[in-house]
């Protein structure tokens, strides 16, 4: 599973690329201290690339968590709204958490039972099959932001 905290990754060009890179850091930082979730997960950093030599390269563009027994959905949600609420007033409405999982993503505004069940179907519905492609798709009651792939399911 991948999460970010900021765009939804449609805004890829506006230059919003260093806000997300920093949200993401420090959710990054806030989960590796959060109990409840950090020592259910092993977390690595995934960065881009310098591109033609640009300075934007080494930004944070996700986490990847990979999920041992006792990891809660609901736990994560929690910490991210925690986060976003110690956040100044003005970054807070951007600091939404996008959950990539298997090529499904998921984006999470307010933290909701409804969002926390939406994380629950994404993680528990999509399986990797042994040639790692998607058995598959998180539903959603709703259709809203479940059903986007990230990658080239075919």
């Amino acid at each position: 599973m991948r999460i970010r905290v900021g765009d939804d990754g449609s805004a890829g060009e506006n230059g919003s690329g260093d806000g997300v890179a920093e949200l993401t850091g420090r959710f990054a930082d806030w989960l590796a201290r959060d109990r409840s979730v950090g020592r259910h997960v092993t977390m690595t950093r995934e960065r881009s690339a310098t591109a033609d030599g640009g300075m934007s390269g080494d930004l944070l563009e996700w986490i990847g968590l990979s999920l041992s027994t006792g990891f809660s959905a609901a736990s994560l949600i929690y910490s991210h709204l925690n986060f976003r609420a110690s956040l100044p007033p003005r970054q807070r409405p951007g600091a939404r958490m996008v959950v990539e999982h298997n090529g499904v993503r998921l984006v999470i505004e307010e933290g909701s039972a409804e969002d926390a069940a939406r994380l629950v179907r994404l993680l528990g519905t999509t399986t990797a099959t042994p040639g790692g492609g998607a058995t598959g798709r998180a539903g959603s009651t709703d259709g809203e932001n479940t059903g986007e792939g990230a990658g080239g399911d075919s």
